[in-house]
């Protein structure tokens, strides 16, 4: 397969980006074969500048002319991504989905399989993990630099947004049109990161505030607590409520501690032993474990996503690994879908969560709103 043709199902924000980057000619080894658009407006954009590619009207448009494209990658609101993914791998078309995976855990699994039984792929675009500071994180982990990781926190709540950016459109920040604000939203990136540096956590205890900034009933503000069989202990605390914000990740073990500061700086505070082998030897009461920090240096990098568009197509013509598959998506909805019911319940879950109860719960919740 020299090229791979691409539609870009959904032509808001995000998919107009995509669109243009392929049909600037920006990813190698993809082109842009169509767009999916329903409003007349992005029609008319379409029509007047790209020429060449094609205009579906909905998703059974793009479908009647699957000829034309080889992948999908999938742009829409939350709540269709399972349901426009289950189209397009059931016609033999390989998708790449925008976060989150799903609203529900047990939707995205059932994805999953219908994927592997069509003999397709499914990628995510978790741009972020393109980013060079974090990639940098996850060898030196690799690596060993901080041994047995036993804590991480993480302190985000640089996602200051208003009314504006809430009522920009009718199925933003809404249970019914969203299935929920923070978490499913913004928080998708940051929770994936936990998971990739961290490891997937088992359990957790959500404290969620709804509605404590803006005049919504979902969620604007998220203190976690998340908890590992081996013993590590996470906190990840969030909002779209506050300003000026903070983004800084920090990772302690034996031989240290990392921080990741506004996603663009990597810092190692090391000891000069590791704590284990300073209480060993250490006889004085107040004994000082020396550390030294330093800055990793990490040459800057902008095209996170047109690497993760490369990288879907270099997957599908060589066999190159995805940077992050359904599978990986899957993780961050059972984390959301745990934070979730964890809040509604006020108890501590162990994960993934009674999926059963988590939809009647969410149910109950959009069946409340009303747009």
């Amino acid at each position: 397969m020299e090229q791979i043709r691409a539609a870009v199902i959904g032509f808001g924000g995000m998919g107009s980006k995509y669109a243009k980057m392929l049909y600037d000619g920006e990813i190698e080894g993809m082109t842009l074969a169509g767009v999916c658009c329903r409003n007349t407006q992005g029609q008319a954009t379409l029509a007047r500048e790209y020429e060449g590619v094609s205009v579906y009207q909905d998703v059974e448009d793009a479908l009647a002319h699957g000829d034309e494209f080889d992948a999908a990658i999938i742009v829409t609101p939350h709540t269709s991504h399972v349901s426009i993914g289950k189209k397009m791998v059931a016609a033999g078309k390989h998708i790449l989905m925008d976060k989150p995976a799903g609203v529900w855990a047990r939707e995205v699994r059932e994805l999953i399989g219908c994927a592997e039984a069509a003999g397709v792929s499914f990628g995510m675009i978790f741009n972020m993990r393109m980013n060079p500071v974090f990639q940098k994180a996850k060898e030196l982990l690799e690596q060993d630099v901080l041994g047995r990781i036993s804590r991480v926190v993480w302190l985000c709540n640089t996602w200051y947004r208003t009314p504006a950016y809430h009522y920009s459109a009718p199925w933003r920040s809404s249970w019914k049109g969203e299935c929920g604000g923070l978490l499913i939203n913004q928080s998708q990136h940051y929770l994936d990161l936990l998971q990739w540096l961290a490891g997937m956590p088992d359990g957790l205890l959500a404290t969620l505030d709804y509605g404590k900034y803006n005049n919504f009933n979902v969620d604007d503000s998220a203190d976690i607590q998340f908890f590992y069989n081996n013993g590590i202990h996470g906190t990840f605390i969030s909002a779209t409520g506050e300003n000026p914000g903070v983004n800084r990740l920090e990772l302690w073990g034996p031989k240290g501690r990392m921080m990741i500061e506004d996603t663009s700086r990597l810092f190692l505070d090391e000891n000069v032993m590791s704590t284990d082998d300073f209480a060993a030897e250490n006889k004085e009461i107040y004994g000082v474990l020396e550390h030294h920090i330093r800055e990793v240096f990490v040459e800057k990098d902008e095209k996170a996503y047109q690497k993760v568009l490369a990288n879907f197509a270099d997957h599908l013509r060589t066999g190159t690994p995805l940077m992050a598959d359904g599978q990986e998506g899957l993780k961050s909805v059972i984390m959301t879908n745990g934070a979730y019911l964890s809040s509604w319940l006020d108890k501590r879950l162990s994960l993934p969560v009674d999926e059963d109860l988590f939809l009647e719960k969410l149910q109950e919740k959009r069946g409340r709103q009303m747009w």
